[in-house]
């Protein structure tokens, strides 16, 4: 030891402990301070989460979480169908309200995609004889070619699982791209109840909707259910493929004034051969096919003839020659293949007859 360091310690006393307690000061506050734990990490964490579960369940409603997900008991129609056919054919399921159809547009000649209802009604006030006129759809296939509201008819199609008929008026509820959820009565498109003056109208009739449906429509299915239902009734709703629609009503015609081959007494030669055409698939459909016959090629069996009379807008009538027409269906859709017609108009009788 130091003569120094003995003096000092002389003078201070023994400074061992002391200079051991300033290394050690030294020492630690040199060393990187250790991570203490700290709350807020987990409690952000956990705030995430509940935001994201908030917002699943905002804008997934919980009917379509996981609870309803999966076999659930199936909807039975039998009971419903029967019922149905027992009122179609007492003729009690629809109340046409013809005073209703008075307000549509009168035409004053109907050809092109446009036809008339074999449907004959009078109307108070009138001496007329009325029916109403059928707007056939162009582009059928390539868009959605009816809306919410649009009144139709429909052929008579039961190999759905409740049943469309062609003598009643359907309204659209539905279209392409909609989710319906029909159970129970209750009718909801995407999410909504709908609110409408036709769900009015079945509501103060007490009129109740029949079906059971969870499903999105594809791109050629619309959702119908009958326009004049009558009181107190089980109603189909309906999810109805655009090739089973004959058309939008879109106003009347009366057979004492209207021009049109649908309503010709005589003189039906005077129409073209298109026009003709027509009439063969009209009566096919909607007649008693006897005119039809009279103008078929007695070697030809066409089918299709529904959607033949639904696609008018998608062919060309070109010429051949003086008394012979090429009637082409031309769908410009990749793997549709076209449908070729042939028309020859009888020297003697002025009748057209339809070969392929």
């Amino acid at each position: 030891m130091s003569d120094f360091k003995r003096k000092l310690d002389k003078m201070m006393g023994d400074t061992s402990m002391q200079e051991r307690r300033i290394k050690q000061r030294v020492h630690e506050n040199l060393r990187a301070p250790a991570k203490k734990p700290s709350w807020q990490v987990p409690f952000v964490t956990a705030a995430i989460a509940v935001v994201a579960l908030f917002l699943f369940i905002t804008f997934n409603p919980i009917e379509q979480l996981s609870s309803n997900e999966g076999p659930e008991i199936p909807y039975d129609p039998l009971d419903d169908l029967a019922q149905i056919s027992a009122l179609q054919k007492k003729q009690k399921l629809s109340s046409i309200r013809y005073e209703e159809l008075a307000e549509l547009p009168h035409f004053d000649k109907v050809d092109g995609v446009h036809y008339v209802d074999r449907e004959a009604f009078s109307l108070e006030g009138s001496t007329n004889t009325f029916h109403t006129v059928i707007e056939r759809k162009a582009n059928l296939y390539d868009g959605v070619v009816y809306k919410v509201g649009d009144i139709v008819r429909t052929m008579t199609n039961t190999t759905s699982h409740l049943p469309t008929y062609a003598d009643a008026y359907y309204e659209v509820v539905a279209v392409p791209g909609d989710r319906i959820v029909l159970k129970n009565g209750q009718l909801k498109v995407n999410g909504k109840q709908v609110q409408s003056e036709i769900m009015d109208y079945y509501k103060e009739n007490g009129v109740t909707i029949v079906g059971g449906y969870d499903q999105l429509l594809n791109a050629r299915e619309y959702f119908l259910i009958n326009h004049f239902p009558a009181s107190e009734t089980v109603q189909a709703g309906t999810i109805t493929p655009v090739h089973k629609i004959y058309g939008e009503v879109v106003g009347l015609a009366t057979e004492e004034n209207t021009e049109s081959i649908y309503l010709a007494k005589e003189g039906a030669n005077s129409y073209p051969a298109e026009q003709h055409f027509d009439l063969f698939l009209y009566d096919s459909l909607f007649g008693d096919g006897a005119l039809a016959q009279s103008m078929l090629d007695s070697s030809v069996s066409i089918t299709r003839m529904g959607e033949l009379f639904l696609e008018a807008a998608y062919r060309k009538v070109s010429p051949i020659a003086d008394n012979q027409v090429e009637v082409r269906y031309q769908y410009r859709r990749a793997g549709v293949s076209e449908h070729v017609f042939h028309m020859e108009q009888q020297s003697n009788t002025g009748i057209w007859i339809v070969s392929e």
